[in-house]
């Protein structure tokens, strides 16, 4: 009976991951933050292929993608830094204003930037990028103090290569 069980549960995933609505393997592209001097300083290498390459770029290839935001425990003025969300921008230091389809790959109002994330904690962050098409968005990761509200934040580049079409 068990076997029987796991069979037709295979059967469901398989079934399901061909239409599209479960992903069996998505492995998240995880960038580490820490809060230094005043400021959240992405720590993961830069992996952008375009100039400049500055650490926390993404490239995002190979079909969809996750990005894992992830920040050590870190204190601040009466309290504790925090990761608070993550919102795009068409440029360098900007944010919202983005294309209809940065918002549908990432879950994210146009008019604001700000995504929706998949998860998140005090500590972590994930979102998710379908990488339907081939474009640069920036992505600003705020970080808020809990004990006086004062917000840091980072704003590194994300490269689409668009594999994520179906």
């Amino acid at each position: 009976m068990k076997i029987f069980r796991l069979k037709a549960f295979l059967q469901l995933m398989t079934v399901l991951s061909a239409v599209g609505l479960v992903s069996l393997a998505q492995a998240a592209i995880v960038v580490k933050f820490e809060v230094e001097g005043g400021k959240l300083v992405p720590k993961t290498a830069g992996k952008c292929t375009k100039q400049p390459i500055k650490p926390g770029c993404l490239k995002a290839s190979n079909g969809k993608v996750q990005f894992s935001f992830k920040m050590k425990d870190k204190t601040c003025p009466g309290g504790q830094w925090q990761l608070d969300y993550v919102a795009l921008g068409n440029s360098e230091n900007s944010t919202g204003n983005i294309s209809s389809v940065a918002a549908a790959d990432f879950d994210a109002d146009r008019v604001s930037g700000r995504v929706n994330p998949v998860s998140a904690n005090a500590n972590h962050i994930l979102i998710r990028d379908d990488n339907t098409e081939v474009y640069d968005v920036w992505y600003t990761v705020y970080a808020r103090c809990s004990g006086n509200n004062s917000v840091i934040n980072s704003d590194p580049r994300v490269e689409n290569d668009g594999t994520g079409h179906n």
